[in-house]
């Protein structure tokens, strides 16, 4: 009201509407905090001088703080501040903007299931082997009834002049129906020989010997299982085969699939074989035959009505395995 006009009046007014609004939002903003209310340790008396204290590395007795109640402390003081903050909203796009791709589990091994079928187990298994029915049970009942028809180690050692390891190649598919491959092996004209099938598909023996009550004149080494036609005490001089236990066996030895792997375990069967008939490694010696179902021994000879694919004599199977 200087000149009486009520120029200042209006311009007073005019301040204070444009005010209003700044005074309305600092009471309000939780970051000025105006309206908060005060924190606990203020409402029981401690103001500024207990945060100047707790600055300073002093408790509110007046009392020094260690280095390490300083660090936790401020650590405290962190996680609080960390607490009071707001949580960030989730960023939602505008309407022009692609949402974007969700990233993939880094744990997760199966897919979840869809509409089209179950969800996925790959990788669940814990190792790589080709899935197969239990025939735990079965190999079991197997391996005891060959063990019934094996002979005592004392009546093995000795009982054979020489021993014949013959191996066996099935490249013809076995007759429709079939079970296990048949073979028949005839020692009648050969009593003073042995012999050790190596095999690596599933047969079924026939075993003819002279006198009938021979023991321990038939081995075998194989990577199937297998059985005896006749099985009776003493016909085995003993087995190794992977579905009853065994944890290796010799491969058979083939031209065709000839390596230093090969020759390694063929060899170490011989051994094992020679100390089983208690004879040299010169004793032994190795006929190759593909696709027999009968195999007979007449003296020096092994015939056979399948395909012979060679033959290595002892003394030569003795350097081969450096024996």
């Amino acid at each position: 009201m200087r000149d009486g006009s009520g120029r200042w009046r209006l311009g007073v007014a005019a301040f204070g509407a444009a005010a209003i609004p700044f005074a309305v939002i600092a009471a309000l903003d939780p970051r000025i905090g105006l309206l908060r209310p005060r924190p606990a340790a203020e409402a029981q008396g401690q103001g500024p001088g207990a945060h100047w204290q707790h600055s300073r590395g002093q408790d509110s007795r007046g009392q020094e703080l260690s280095g390490q109640e300083l660090i936790g402390q401020e650590l405290r003081g962190q996680a609080e501040g960390a607490s009071q903050r707001p949580a960030r909203l989730p960023h939602r796009p505008s309407s022009g903007e692609e949402p974007a791709p969700e990233r993939p589990c880094p744990v997760c091994t199966a897919a979840p299931a869809g509409p089209d079928g179950p969800a996925s187990i790959r990788g669940t298994l814990p190792d790589s082997d080709i899935q197969i029915p239990d025939v735990s049970r079965e190999r079991s009942t197997q391996r005891e009834r060959l063990i019934g028809w094996t002979a005592h180690p004392d009546r093995i050692s000795g009982s054979a002049a020489s021993l014949d390891l013959v191996g066996l190649v099935f490249t013809a598919p076995r007759p429709p129906g079939g079970g296990y491959r048949p073979l028949a092996v005839d020692l009648a004209g050969a009593p003073d020989r042995a012999v050790v099938l190596v095999a690596e598909q599933p047969l079924t023996v026939a075993l003819t010997t002279v006198p009938p009550d021979r023991a321990a004149s038939l081995g075998v080494e194989a990577g199937a299982a297998f059985t005896l036609a006749e099985g009776r005490p003493d016909r085995l001089a003993g087995f190794r085969a992977l579905p009853y236990g065994a944890a290796e066996v010799a491969p058979v030895l083939d031209p065709l699939r000839f390596g230093p792997e090969t020759l390694r375990g063929f060899c170490a069967a011989l051994r094992l074989w020679a100390m089983q008939f208690g004879l040299p490694a010169r004793r032994i010696r190795y006929t190759l035959v593909e696709n027999p179902t009968r195999i007979a021994l007449a003296g020096e000879a092994v015939r056979s009505d399948g395909t012979p694919r060679g033959r290595i004599s002892g003394r030569r199977l003795a350097r081969l395995c450096q024996t």
